[in-house]
Parts: structure tokens; sequence; C-alpha cells
């Protein structure tokens, strides 16, 4: 997901290890502001509001994983694929049961790790995708 940005700045602001919400929050702020102005693709944002929303999610992860490690609480995110769901108007590939067991997964494996996207019943590396 990280991908989509084609600013070198901007890729590496959201996969920096010292990123906060607080961080998050204002490069969200500024790429919605932005779109609003017309100026996102001159400013090096992607080009799709959802892929964007997803790195936000990925990166909320990452933050969170680290906030709450210190409690034994792993945090992850996982992306279910195309699924045939009214949301895909019924054009998914996978089933809504196979997509399912991405979060089932997660709920369930043993020795758990923590602030990763899961896709495709692994870990994915969000920095290439």
């Amino acid at each position: 997901y990280l991908s989509q940005l084609p600013s070198r700045e901007l890729r590496s602001k959201f996969a920096s290890e010292g990123i906060t919400m607080s961080k998050l929050h204002n490069l969200v702020d500024q790429y919605e502001q932005d779109v609003e102005q017309g100026t996102y693709i001159k400013n090096g944002w992607g080009r799709s509001n959802y892929g964007m929303s997803k790195l936000a999610v990925i990166v909320a992860t990452r933050i969170w994983a680290k906030e709450e490690a210190a409690n034994g609480i792993s945090v992850n995110c996982c992306c279910p694929g195309y699924c045939d769901t009214d949301m895909t108007s019924h054009r998914g590939s996978r089933p809504p049961e196979e997509g399912a067991k991405n979060a089932v997964m997660l709920a369930t494996m043993e020795n758990i790790f923590t602030g990763q996207y899961f896709a495709n019943y692994e870990v994915n590396d969000w920095l290439e995708t």
C-alpha cells in the first residue's frame, strides 16, 4: 500500500518507525485538504481514496501494536480480499467465507505476531504492496 504514493518524502513519513497517531492524523488531514483543493497529485499523493484509507489503517495498526505491546496485546489488521459481497456489487472472485478466514486465523493463532498486515492467509509486506 505504501507504493501507491509517488512521493518518496510521503512514503518515508508513513513508514517512519517514529510515526505517532498525531503525525498520522496530520498526514491524513493533509491528504484530505489536498484532495479538496485539487492538489493531491501535484503533492505526491496516490489516486485512490480507498488505498489511502487502507494505508492509514495499516500504519495505525503498527502504532497501536507498539503502544499495546507492554500490555501483552497483539494488534494486527487484515484484508479479506476481493470478495463477492454487496460492497463489490458481487463482482469479487472470493466467497465471503474465504475472506473471513483471514480474520479467523488471526483471532485463533498461537504465538501471534503484532503490528502486521495480513492478507491471503499470511503476513504481507505493506511497504511493497
